[in-house]
């Protein structure tokens, strides 16, 4: 099983949702070619329902730990209930593009404002 069927398969265990997406986001990023590094997550369940959104981020992080201790760079994650999943719009925000996450890439550091010496 791969890292993103793993994601997959926890979450829908310990979450029951109603609609899962877990999209490897990896070739957006400054990683060698084929890493499965870097996640996002739309998962709409009952159990989110009436729950502020950080007790839900929290949740999530507790079922993927092992997966979030080295396996796994980074994770974007959109939660809702089945009741906010059906008044949302389904356009939904996309996630922010690579800077590099390099302290030596300089350009990512100018284009986010600051220096390499912050």
């Amino acid at each position: 099983m791969d890292i993103q069927q793993q994601i997959e398969y926890k979450l829908t265990k310990a979450f029951e949702p109603v609609h899962l997406e877990v999209i490897d986001e990896s070739h957006e990023h400054k990683v060698p070619k084929g890493s499965k590094t870097h996640f996002r997550v739309i998962i709409v369940s009952s159990m989110f329902s009436g729950m502020h959104r950080i007790d839900r981020h929290k949740k999530i992080y507790r079922v993927l730990l092992v997966e979030l201790d080295g396996l796994i760079k980074a994770l974007s994650i959109l939660t809702f209930g089945p009741e906010e999943w059906a008044d949302r719009p389904r356009v939904l925000p996309q996630s922010p593009p690579c800077l590099g996450g390099s302290r030596h890439d300089t350009q990512a550091k100018t284009d986010m404002g600051s220096t390499v010496d912050e």
